[in-house]
């Protein structure tokens, strides 16, 4: 049974590690015996990250620059899949990360961001899907937070408002939710050729959000703490291995049972 955890022998790629949760997203999938390679647009993030995972033992294969948004991009990202990585078994997006924070944003950089994280997400899934169902197998993981099952909560801001701006940012819930649905549409389209999409929901990160605020958020959760980075691993480990090999189409909240009140 412990060998459909493991993932020895399975290529991964994930997709903007260099926001929350992605460092820990790539640890755990290469701990778990994966080979990991990272894609986004700032490749000298990429190589900061790849270096530090790299100088802790925890060996990246290779970084590749992608800029999400466009058709062009993603069939140019499939080709460079297809020729340097051959089979790839996992692809996990960390991109709905990548917000603007407060209220007030031009037309511009609205739509410049939503082309990433919405449109680009599609097109992405579009083509590695293509990939996926010429091999009949793979699975993709969405990374989203607790945010898209659940409104925040004001009050819970009350003593953070630095943190008030970024969680109730003109486009945080509309991002953050749509990737609840959109796993649905992609599981319902890929499923039939042994593909599989599902969605992770965490809640936020101890040490990476103030005082009061964590404080606020435990007092609500049944678990009475924060996410760690083991908790981040795990789930995404299983999600990505042949554990979960009859599970698609799913949202999982990892918040402590935050969004189970």
């Amino acid at each position: 049974m412990l060998n459909r955890f493991s993932l020895t022998g399975k290529n991964a790629l994930v997709s903007s590690p260099e926001y929350i949760y992605g460092e820990e997203i790539v640890a755990g999938l290469i701990e778990a015996g994966a080979k990991v390679w990272v894609c986004g647009e700032n490749t000298e993030a990429l190589r900061d990250l790849s270096d530090k995972l790299n100088s802790a033992g925890i060996k990246v294969q290779g970084i590749i620059e992608y800029n999400q948004g466009k058709e062009a991009d993603a069939v140019l990202l499939a080709q460079k899949l297809r020729n340097e990585i051959g089979v790839l078994d996992i692809f996990i997006d960390n991109g709905s990360n990548c917000l603007m924070k407060g209220w007030v944003h031009t037309f511009e950089e609205i739509n410049e961001n939503l082309q990433r994280t919405q449109l680009g997400l599609m097109l992405t899934v579009k083509h590695i899907g293509m990939i996926m169902t010429d091999q009949g197998f793979g699975s993709v993981i969405l990374i989203s937070d607790y945010a898209a099952l659940v409104g925040c909560d004001v009050h819970n801001y009350e003593n953070d408002p630095e943190k008030f701006d970024e969680d109730f940012s003109l486009i945080y819930g509309f991002v953050k939710g749509s990737y609840v649905n959109y796993t649905r549409q992609a599981a319902g389209f890929l499923g039939e050729n042994n593909v599989r999409c599902n969605c992770i929901a965490f809640a936020p990160m101890e040490n990476k959000v103030n005082e009061g605020f964590s404080d606020a958020f435990i007092k609500h959760s049944h678990l009475k703490r924060l996410t760690n980075k083991e908790d981040v691993k795990a789930p995404v480990v299983f999600l990505a291995s042949d554990a979960s090999s009859y599970i698609t189409g799913v949202t999982l909240p990892v918040d402590g049972g935050y969004t189970a009140k």
